[in-house]
């Protein structure tokens, strides 16, 4: 990010939100910015309750499925500490999950990779399950036992199972000797100075705790809360927009990946874990995924979503829905840009507006030209070919053409072709500029002009495996634009 966010931006940002309480979509809802440095921007609209004052940053609402990626991450931890392996059948840690009857007797069993990335097979539940969060470890284990349905073969396709990360609650607490919800409080919560995060109304948090509600015959009505319990893991968290501002900021700071301390909790390659496609999802039937205006979800990561912006690439994004609140949390990593929306309505996420939310913050904060940092051997490379463009030297030659260009097209016909093009632009005039790039793909990769007095050459180059690098890919073209 080269610059801060502007008033305007924010101000189209409040405005996306407001409309929700305006047009009495919501009771009350709190939304915060956060970048890389922190908080941006926090506000909040409407009702904690009926009757009761406005929410702000330091409100805590129910998050709901937002809790998946808290899950997640504490398996990860178990993980990289060698107590769990995310390709270990799931029995081997929840003994009733292995007396399930799989859908049939040539499927593998369900593993604890599968589970974190919706890929297990099981149905998608909600509501159903948004209903079962008090359920005791006991009645959760007769529940397996007496046997849970597949739609399809494990590991063959993405379908969101709550019930799945319930179980991964299970896994938590075998695998770590301690309860799922002491777990995630001991080993993220307080670590991250998350105080006024936890599974219960009994949370810290400086500004109350929102009610939740439904709309019923033209007016809202309070939702009681549920307590916790195994399915706790799957949508139990209570948390405020600053705390999840820490949570945002955390996830969104594993990237890029770097040299440096590696302090945790989670280390930041298991983070960025959390935050790749491990399971396609297919987008839903009626959706035009080339229509341009917004992204696509293309998988789902380790308790979060992974989707597609056509403008600014990945961006990563979870909901969460329950009997009276709504959420969603969305960022961009490379710029570590990010929206987080809490409501008090029943399944009203705010995920529209939160997508519209950080576009606008993108397009005034981030520039989508942005490319690839280079490495130091690409930048030579591409000098090294400008040097060629006005005068072919046979050492440049030698120190930088991978064995494969001379096969690919001998170098006689190389420079012949480039005579023409430069015939066919003229003189060519100074080099542009280091920033001055089309597109680049990685580090190893550039495409840029080369101006001449009559047009402009594009250049194209890649470099290959080797270390030291060369160049493996050389294209040169009249630039048509």
């Amino acid at each position: 990010m080269h610059r801060t966010t502007s008033r305007r931006a924010l101000d189209d940002v409040d405005s996306t939100f407001r409309a929700l309480v305006d047009d009495d979509v919501v009771p009350g809802l709190a939304y915060g910015v956060v970048d890389r440095a922190g908080s941006v921007h926090a506000a909040g609209h409407g009702v904690v309750r009926l009757g009761g004052a406005a929410p702000d940053a330091a409100t805590a609402f129910r998050i709901a499925s937002m809790t998946k990626s808290f899950t997640a991450a504490s398996v990860m931890i178990l993980a990289d500490r060698g107590a769990v392996n995310l390709a270990d059948p799931v029995g081997r840690y929840v003994p009733e999950f292995g007396a399930v009857r799989l859908p049939t007797s040539d499927s593998p069993q369900v593993t604890v990779g599968m589970l974190l990335s919706m890929s297990g097979g099981l149905p998608t539940d909600d509501p159903w399950a948004d209903r079962q969060e008090s359920m005791t470890r006991e009645d959760f284990g007769r529940l397996l036992t007496g046997g849970v349905r597949f739609v399809g073969v494990p590991g063959t396709g993405f379908e969101y199972s709550n019930l799945g990360y319930a179980v991964l609650g299970c896994v938590v607490e075998a695998a770590s000797g301690m309860p799922y919800r002491e777990f995630v409080d001991r080993h993220l919560i307080r670590p991250l100075g998350m105080t006024a995060t936890g599974f219960d109304t009994s949370v810290a948090a400086p500004g109350g705790v929102a009610t939740g509600h439904f709309r019923f015959e033209e007016s809202w009505r309070a939702v009681p809360f549920s307590g916790p319990g195994v399915f706790s893991a799957m949508g139990g968290l209570f948390s405020t927009i600053e705390d999840l501002t820490r949570w945002v900021r955390w996830l969104a700071d594993a990237f890029p990946a770097r040299d440096g301390t590696d302090a945790g909790p989670l280390r930041r390659a298991s983070r960025r874990a959390m935050q790749q496609a491990h399971q396609a999802v297919a987008p839903p039937r009626t959706a035009n995924a080339g229509d341009g205006f917004g992204p696509v979800t293309v998988g789902y990561g380790h308790g979060l979503m992974i989707q597609h912006d056509p403008t600014y690439g990945p961006v990563v994004a979870h909901n969460g829905g329950y009997p009276g609140f709504g959420s969603h949390m969305r960022w961009h990593p490379s710029t570590g840009l990010g929206v987080i929306v809490l409501t008090n309505a029943r399944y009203v996420t705010g995920a529209a507006q939160a997508t519209a939310a950080l576009r606008t913050l993108l397009a005034d904060r981030a520039d989508p030209s942005a490319h690839a940092v280079l490495w130091p051997e690409t930048v030579r490379a591409r000098a090294a070919v400008e040097r060629l463009l006005r005068e072919w030297d046979t050492t440049v030659v030698d120190q930088w053409f991978a064995d494969n260009l001379e096969m690919d097209l001998d170098l006689t016909h190389r420079r012949a072709q480039l005579k023409i093009l430069i015939d066919e632009v003229g003189p060519l005039l100074e080099p542009a500029a280091p920033e001055e790039v089309i597109r680049s793909d990685s580090p190893a990769h550039v495409v840029w002009p080369v101006h001449g007095a009559r047009g402009d050459i594009r250049c194209e180059i890649r470099l290959n495996p080797q270390d030291p690098p060369r160049i493996q890919t050389l294209k040169l073209t009249r630039d048509a634009s």
